[in-house]
């Protein structure tokens, strides 16, 4: 039998090199050799943020295609730049991955709240007669060859970006360790629509979402045990949460029912699962997964709601879980309403011109002096900018509504007059850092196009939220309680999302940023059966609305791309306070204070 042809690819600076089929893309080579390449959009060429280099001209390959020209530009693809998720190879390859395309090492959210709950853990130790026995509820499991041998369990949020673990003893509740790490599934997509989108090529690619997802889980419990200098083999328990397509890949289930309406998820019930099923490496004992609430209102947040106490509460609350997919519960233990946002992964950088992610370089915090309109930034870890993540987005759009640079359209003034304002392929656009102060050598700016996907994301959180509030029969001025949750919601500057009518007008003093509440809910249900049952109850007091099927959804939807709101009357004491300041309102508002610009 002939052997296909191959070819050698290398990429540098890894120096990470692999033999592959003729005509694999640059994208596939770099997944399977696990070289860190920043691809968004899941290579479907829509976010550009998969440039590689290949240096020696002379190299066979594809032809450029159309997507590599609308968003590279020839003078880009004359030196040798390409889309890495559009290249094919033809032989032996030499590839540069440049620092700006890489993810980087993200800052992961996995502190949360210590609600306190009752130590009663599925997984027990008795001792009888001098044997020691480990039960699983009431069903022996192992005998111990040591009576002091810890009995370990494993509490996991599956985020749609990032994975975070707990190991805890399950004797005494306490937490060993925390690893947290990116979901490996970022290779195929950054959001849930690409990966369901790849899912549906085929069973081979969905085995790939859950495979790649399952070796991540594994990776991350092996890190744990090893910072707590424990055993794998003594973690007889792990729980998970995660949003519904999370789910669904994990226990590796078709999730092509989530691809159309009515979006329902398989079985949305709590369920108990052998390890081995899943192929989970290192894993014994049981697996518990949390219950879904219906549609895209997974476990993560049926597990928020359990770490904040929603469920039990007499006041009315308000939760919004802030990702790439967005959660909102409204109520109190009388009732619940939860929706979806389809918030979209620009805040987590994708589809915005120099966004990434929250890693070493991004641009966290902006201010913005109202008079000559120069920036001042903040970075994560304080090294040299390279790009701006979902924090810094915020406080950029805040500052530059603040200031007068856009108007609550969200149109860019070029009347301003700052050699800031500058025009960049025909769009309008703010600088930020000019090539000379940052780490790429390029301008990093905020462009019109920039601004106008920034005004989608927040949009879909605001309408969601407000239909929400309505079917409960509540105003803002309503909640005594406004929790944040998420990686996002913890950093973000709650006055900055008020401002662009990201959130509802709530008073600062009751917004409380709470970290990593699913992360929080998992740990709960660990080590507490009652927590367990009340998570299952949960499941099923919570009402879900789907805003896709909202009558009033899309023209609530438009009226929240505005900033704050079209409706300016929901904004006052915003409207006032930004007015002070230079705020220019467009002339397409209505409201108490209509103006033009």
């Amino acid at each position: 039998m002939t052997l296909p042809p191959s070819f050698e690819v290398v990429f540098q600076p890894d120096g990470k090199r692999g033999s592959f089929a003729l005509g694999t893309t640059v994208l596939d080579a770099a997944r399977k050799l696990g070289v860190d390449i920043n691809a968004l959009c899941g290579g479907t060429a829509s976010c550009g943020k998969c440039v590689i280099k290949v240096t020696d001209s002379s190299v066979a390959l594809s032809a450029p295609a159309s997507e590599e020209f609308s968003l590279l530009g020839q003078r880009s693809l004359d030196e040798g730049f390409r889309l890495a998720c559009r290249t094919r190879m033809g032989g032996d390859t030499v590839v540069l991955v440049p620092e700006e395309s890489r993810t980087g090492t993200q800052r992961l959210q996995t502190e949360g709240l210590d609600t306190p709950v009752r130590l009663e853990p599925l997984v027990t130790r008795r001792t009888k007669d001098g044997v020691t026995t480990v039960f699983l509820g009431d069903e022996p499991i192992e005998t111990l060859g040591s009576g002091d041998r810890p009995i370990l369990g494993f509490a996991v949020d599956v985020g749609t970006t990032k994975i975070a673990g707990y190991l805890m003893d399950l004797s005494t509740g306490e937490v060993l360790s925390v690893e947290a790490g990116q979901n490996p599934q970022i290779a195929f997509g950054e959001d849930i629509i690409s990966r369901l989108s790849y899912s549906l090529k085929g069973e081979s690619y969905r085995h790939d979402l859950h495979s790649s997802l399952v070796k991540g889980i594994s990776r991350l419990l092996s890190n744990a045990c090893t910072e707590a200098d424990e055993s794998p083999q003594d973690v007889y328990e792990q729980v998970f949460v995660g949003n519904t397509a999370m789910q669904h890949f994990l226990l590796d289930i078709d999730p092509e029912p989530l691809t159309h309406s009515p979006f329902k998820p398989e079985n949305p019930e709590h369920r108990d699962v052998d390890p081995a099923s899943l192929g989970l490496a290192n894993s014994r004992g049981n697996i518990h997964v949390l219950p879904v609430i219906d549609g895209f209102v997974g476990a993560d947040c049926v597990a928020a709601i359990l770490a904040t106490g929603v469920q039990a509460d007499d006041e009315t609350c308000f939760l919004i879980d802030i990702g790439t997919n967005t959660e909102v519960v409204v109520g109190s233990r009388e009732r619940m309403v939860a929706c979806s946002c389809a918030s979209g992964p620009a805040f987590e950088g994708a589809h915005i011109g120099q966004g990434m992610r929250a890693a070493s370089g991004a641009i966290e915090g902006v201010w913005i002096d109202r008079d000559d309109l120069e920036p001042k930034l903040k970075t994560i870890d304080g090294t040299e900018p390279l790009g701006i993540c979902g924090s810094g987005l915020i406080d950029a759009l805040s500052e530059m509504l603040r200031t007068g640079i856009i108007d609550t359209s969200g149109r860019i003034r070029e009347e301003r007059g700052t050699s800031r304002i500058s025009r960049s392929g025909g769009a309008l656009e703010y600088v930020l850092v000019w090539g000379d102060d940052s780490g790429t050598g390029e301008d990093i700016s905020l462009s019109q196009l920039d601004v106008r996907e920034l005004q989608k994301g927040k949009a879909a959180m605001f309408s969601g939220a407000q239909i929400a509030m309505e079917r409960l029969g509540a105003a803002p001025g309503d909640f005594e309680k406004v929790y944040m949750a998420g990686a996002f919601g913890t950093y973000i500057d709650r006055e900055s999302a008020i401002n662009l009518g990201m959130i509802p007008e709530f008073p600062l003093s009751k917004i409380k940023q709470v970290g990593n509440a699913a992360g929080t809910g998992a740990r709960m249900a660990l080590i507490s059966r009652s927590a367990r049952e009340e998570a299952k109850e949960i499941g099923r007091m919570v009402e879900y609305v789907e805003l896709a099927a909202q009558p009033e959804y899309n023209q609530a939807y438009v009226d929240a791309l505005l900033f704050p709101h079209r409706d300016l009357s929901l904004f006052p004491e915003t409207v006032e306070r930004l007015s002070r300041e230079n705020l220019t309102v467009s002339r397409i508002h209505w409201g108490t204070r209509e103006r033009a610009p």
